[in-house]
């Protein structure tokens, strides 16, 4: 019996000393342990994030993958996306990568290549071990895990509409609106869009249902618009965009600026009550915090007061007892969207206080400003009579002059424009004022 015991145990030390072994081996030639099989089914995704690199995992017939997990178009998590066969497509804009090598399809010439890495894995233990040295865009990685077999690529379009048929309970859902009006704003390259909240297509297929099927969605919340008909953009065929409109109210709206690339020429081209357009969402986590004993702060920059809309509409309509102080920064006084709206807004909620201020042409001599004075909360947005409001960028001196100290020990900031205003109001929240970092929410606009 004892012998029997001391053979068992030798085996026992045996194994470990094998399995320290493989791990030594495995750190000396720069692999590093992130996950286990069990972990990653068949045919799935899985996110890691070794040493603070993104790494989306994926095993196809078997055989486990590594890439990173970052879109190269717009930073679409990749983990979210739908894997059919070896084609990885993103969830925001449908690049599709050979989850291989990293390389992006011929297909979606908007995205670029991405950097895979080698896999080795524990038959035993079924510990999964990246090599985060070896990450190397568009080069196929050596492999001592077993073959798989090829597969044709399939096409954008077959992709996309299998795509949409994956749409369950867990996932955002596609809805077929039509665009009943759009509306440029004067004076500036911005344009906004409303379409009907009801799916013309579910309408027809839940005929004799209870209900119709909507688009339901969270303020703040953003969808993505398939409108047909775009060739050769760079960008890609579709965009994402904030709702803009509130909840409460029965149409969906987004405002854009309008630039000179084929989807944008093709969106503003769209025909009113005779165009459908595929949607699909909504997404994002960029929406109010549920503690309405805590003031929300909104930081917003140029069209990045998307979102802001959204919210302070269904603040007001829902009668939440959320206090809310918006900065609106903007070029000049033409380009402040929704002003009418928002100070109207202010006009009946006590709660709500916005505050605008302009960057182009600051008065003063010697480049100095003039004194603030208190915005105006004017409904006229013609430009002509002179500007009373705040002049410059939003800065820490600003802030000071609308919030108290309460405002800054218990607020939560939204920072919402393009990105160098992001990083700007992150620097002056963060750095400046040591706001922390869950008391900080953000959104950017990257291509507006």
């Amino acid at each position: 019996m004892v012998s029997r015991s001391i053979v068992e145990l030798k085996s026992d030390i045996n194994t470990i000393c094998s399995l320290q072994s493989l791990n030594n081996t495995m750190a000396k030639e720069g692999y590093q342990k992130v996950a286990n099989k069990k972990d990653l089914p068949e045919g799935g995704l899985f996110k890691v994030e070794p040493q603070d690199r993104h790494i989306v995992l994926s095993m196809v017939n078997g055989k486990v993958y590594a890439m990173d997990a970052v879109c190269s178009h717009e930073g679409g998590p990749l983990e979210e996306g739908s894997l059919d066969g070896y084609n990885l497509t993103c969830p925001w804009h449908y690049a599709i990568f050979d989850v291989r090598n990293a390389k992006v399809s011929d297909q979606t010439v908007w995205a670029t290549d991405l950097d895979s890495y080698q896999v080795e894995v524990d038959e035993e233990s079924g510990d999964i071990y990246v090599n985060l040295e070896a990450g190397e865009k568009g080069k196929d990685k050596i492999s001592t895990q077993p073959s798989a077999k090829e597969e044709v690529p399939e096409t954008t379009q077959q992709l996309q509409e299998q795509r949409r048929r994956q749409d369950d309970s867990g996932k955002p859902s596609h809805f077929n609106l039509r665009l009943l009006e759009k509306q440029k704003v004067d004076g500036t390259d911005i344009m906004s869009f409303k379409f009907a909240k009801l799916d013309e297509e579910g309408q027809q297929q839940q005929q004799g249902q209870n209900g119709k099927k909507q688009l339901e969605y969270s303020a703040g919340q953003f969808a993505f618009f398939d409108i047909g008909g775009v060739y050769n953009d760079p960008e890609g065929p579709i965009r994402h965009f904030t709702i803009t409109s509130s909840p409460t109210e029965d149409f969906i709206m987004i405002s854009t600026r309008i630039r000179d690339t084929p989807y944008k020429k093709r969106l503003s081209s769209l025909e009113e009550n005779t165009t459908m357009v595929k949607v699909r969402g909504p997404e994002g986590k960029f929406t109010l915090h549920e503690d309405h004993s805590k003031p929300a702060v909104f930081l917003s920059g140029g069209i990045g007061v998307t979102p802001f809309r959204s919210m302070i509409k269904y603040a007001i309509v829902k009668q939440l007892p959320i206090k809310i102080i918006m900065f609106d920064s903007n070029r000049n006084e033409n380009n402040i969207l929704y002003k009418k709206e928002f100070d109207e807004f202010a006009g009946i909620n006590k709660n709500l206080k916005i505050v605008y201020t302009i960057t182009e042409e600051k008065e003063g001599k010697s480049g100095e400003e003039q004194p603030a004075q208190t915005p105006s909360l004017s409904s006229s947005n013609s430009g002509t009579a002179a500007w009373n409001g705040e002049r410059g960028r939003i800065d820490r001196a600003m802030l000071a002059r609308y919030l108290s100290d309460n405002d800054l020990k218990d607020s939560i900031f939204y920072i919402c424009g393009p990105p160098v205003m992001i990083k700007a109001m992150q620097n002056l929240i963060e750095n400046e004022l040591q706001i922390p970092k869950e008391r900080i929410k953000i959104e950017e606009f990257t291509g507006y």
